[in-house]
């Protein structure tokens, strides 16, 4: 294996838990002094520079996470620098979950205050309930995520243990191609539950009586939308399902499926943008404002989708006619 490799594989895997701004001058400095070491080692052992060097050179020069640390020194840090974008991630996301629950339960249920006379069942009014309420009640999730990340720190910072032996590992080659069965099965097996609620909304009083009132009310669809615009959606699903079971089976994408996939996504953002604009979805007037904004949100997604599958087909179909040289 060429040492070369090896040595940007390393560095690469340094520099990726370091901030942006830093990147670039950390990898030619850690380049250059990794090369000069190689050099060094080489010359001194009267032999070319070869992967066993590098590997015996990366071995004594520390983990990647370890090295990059060397670059910004800190004593007691409750989040290690290299955690911190994980940590946001979770503590944010925790937040946007809870609000994404909490919010369409009060927005879309029954009247969630008793006695307020003016505004109680306004949206500005729930919105008022909800935010006093779950939203800003939400905030106690990073505040257990700190807590947390605290009693970790101090449990690592006491605990007198020595460092665990490391070594590098060759670098890997990554086909974004292949697919996960298992995580293949339950985008499948998500994806036929949730068309099968959008199948069962119209008759959602019949297979929900415990949904309260108001609830059945808001979500009752449009009879036009539901004759003339809903039923297209379902040849596009029976397609996508057709589509993914193609890919469950081979166990990749290929160029024709991800071509496909870049025709039904962008079909699928053409058909949810007809339905934001060709009239109403819901007959609730506020229950149909917001599904034509997550509906609009979403045709944009989805043909994200398509872009992303379409040039991903052309980057398979180039590397397929140019394979690499042995």
């Amino acid at each position: 294996m060429d040492p070369t490799a090896i040595i940007d594989s390393y560095v690469a895997d340094v520099v990726r838990h370091l901030p942006r701004r830093q990147r670039t001058d950390v990898a030619l400095e850690l380049r250059s002094l990794l090369d000069d070491e190689l050099a060094g080692r080489a010359a001194e052992a009267g032999r070319p520079a070869d992967s066993s060097l590098a590997m015996q050179l990366l071995t004594t020069f520390g983990a990647p996470r370890d090295v990059a640390d060397r670059y910004r020194p800190a004593g007691f840090t409750i989040i290690r620098p290299s955690d911190a974008p994980r940590f946001t991630w979770i503590a944010l996301g925790g937040v946007a979950l809870i609000w994404a629950i909490t919010l369409p339960a009060i927005m879309l249920g029954v009247i969630p205050v008793t006695g307020w006379d003016y505004g109680a069942d306004t949206w500005w009014g729930r919105l008022t309930v909800w935010w006093l309420g779950p939203g800003i009640g939400a905030l106690w999730w990073p505040g257990v995520v700190t807590t947390y990340a605290l009693i970790g720190a101090l449990v690592e910072h006491r605990r007198e243990s020595r460092p665990k032996a490391w070594t590098p590992t060759p670098p890997r080659t990554i086909d974004r191609d292949l697919v996960s069965r298992p995580g293949t099965v339950v985008a499948i097996a998500a994806g036929v539950l949730g068309a099968t609620v959008v199948i069962g909304l119209p008759w959602l009083a019949s297979w929900a009586p415990w949904l309260p009132e108001p609830a059945i009310t808001a979500l009752t669809l449009d009879p036009d939308f539901l004759q003339w615009r809903a039923p297209w959606i379902l040849p596009l699903w029976a397609a996508d399902l057709v589509l993914y079971v193609i890919v469950l089976i081979t166990g990749r994408w290929t160029v024709p499926t991800l071509r496909a996939r870049s025709l039904l996504s962008l079909a699928g953002a053409g058909l949810l943008l007809w339905w934001c604009l060709a009239g109403p979805v819901f007959d609730s007037p506020a229950t149909d404002t917001t599904a034509r904004i997550l509906l609009a949100a979403l045709a944009a997604l989805t043909a994200t989708d398509a872009v992303l599958a379409f040039r991903r087909s052309k980057a398979t179909s180039r590397n397929r006619s140019f394979p690499a040289m042995p």
